[in-house]
């Protein structure tokens, strides 16, 4: 069960699936780091634009008022969001002032076949 912390997610990673348009099967998941930038409900919204094209940047709202339901969003147009997962994460102490738990970011990519097309 993860830990009630006001404090903003540290440990964020990113699980990562490829939907294939020719089966319903989803590939297995992929654990990933992501790059993590701190904004605030006053800066910019044009911070959050991606900063060049292969850029795909996720946006996880996080409440100090209610840690363990975060809102997340994506800015890009090649991957969807489908939820978060947020738990203990193994080996973070309780003494830091970082937030102990870890959110996992589940991405999934949909990449369709160009052959399916081929006349």
């Amino acid at each position: 069960m993860a830990s009630a912390s006001s404090a903003p997610p540290y440990y964020v990673l990113a699980s990562h699936n490829t939907l294939q348009p020719s089966t319903s099967a989803q590939a297995s998941s992929i654990l990933g780091h992501v790059d993590i930038q701190y904004r605030h409900a006053d800066d910019s919204p044009l911070s959050l634009l991606p900063s060049h094209p292969d850029e795909h940047v996720f946006v996880l709202y996080h409440d100090p008022d209610n840690p363990a339901a975060p809102n997340i969003k994506s800015t890009s147009s090649q991957f969807a969001l489908s939820g978060v997962k947020v738990s203990q994460a193994p080996g973070a102490s309780m003494d830091e002032d970082k937030s102990p738990n870890m959110y996992v970011l589940q991405v999934t990519s949909i990449r369709a076949d160009p052959s399916q097309y081929a006349s």
